[in-house]
């Protein structure tokens, strides 16, 4: 193990030790074709997410159909069941999300982007690419807060149903449960439409990309 973090230790050092700082053609570059490459691979893996939600979604309101149609205890077995596998990739994509949130601290300005450049290619390509996600994150994460709790009692309530007496008398509470829950997906996914909207942080990182060539190199 001591090797093994040894040989890790030297590798950090020099990959870190030599990491050259950007030249002014190479900002250019990066600045004009690099940086929208970097924020349509961030943006597209929102837009995966966004589609997983819709399908949780869908999953859910079908199984709720079903268990509005039920008329037996079978059938109410089976419709449960559904409902539950549908609940869990809900809870699952959210959960994935609210923990996306909490792992993304970081700030761009004009002063983090300037010493991403100094320390090379490779540290810009990660402040760039962690930003995008925070900004998705934080857009999203009061729905997610309000939306886990929500999914993730569904089951937990259709449970105790025992029989078709019992179904009845609690299934207008049980629409409900899954309509506040659908509601808390719909505007996650609304939020994270407008997180996906990545005009202005693009215009931004070249700002401050411009800004620091305009200070440091001869040709802009």
């Amino acid at each position: 193990m001591k090797k093994i973090s040894t040989v890790l230790g030297v590798f950090l050092f020099f990959t870190i030790g030599n990491a050259q700082k950007m030249t002014c053609k190479e900002l250019i570059q990066y600045r004009d074709v690099n940086l929208l490459a970097i924020l349509d691979a961030e943006t597209a893996k929102a837009k995966q997410l966004q589609k997983n939600l819709a399908a949780a979604k869908t999953q859910i309101e079908n199984q709720k159909k079903l268990l509005e149609k039920a008329k037996t205890d079978s059938e109410v077995k089976m419709a449960v069941t559904a409902l539950k596998g549908a609940a869990d990739q809900a809870v699952s994509i959210l959960s994935g999300l609210k923990a996306a949130k909490g792992a993304l601290k970081i700030a761009v300005s004009v002063a983090s982007v300037a010493d991403a450049i100094n320390k090379g290619k490779g540290r810009v390509d990660v402040l760039l690419a962690d930003n995008e996600k925070a900004a998705l994150a934080t857009a999203i994460e009061n729905e997610v807060i309000g939306a886990i709790p929500v999914v993730s009692n569904i089951y937990s309530l259709y449970g105790t149903i025992k029989d078709m007496k019992e179904l009845n008398k609690v299934r207008t509470k049980l629409m409900s449960d899954i309509a506040t829950a659908n509601t808390n997906i719909e505007k996650v996914s609304a939020k994270m439409l407008g997180a996906m909207n990545g005009v202005k942080r693009v215009n931004d990182y070249q700002y401050y990309i411009s800004d620091y060539l305009k200070k440091n190199c001869a040709s802009k």
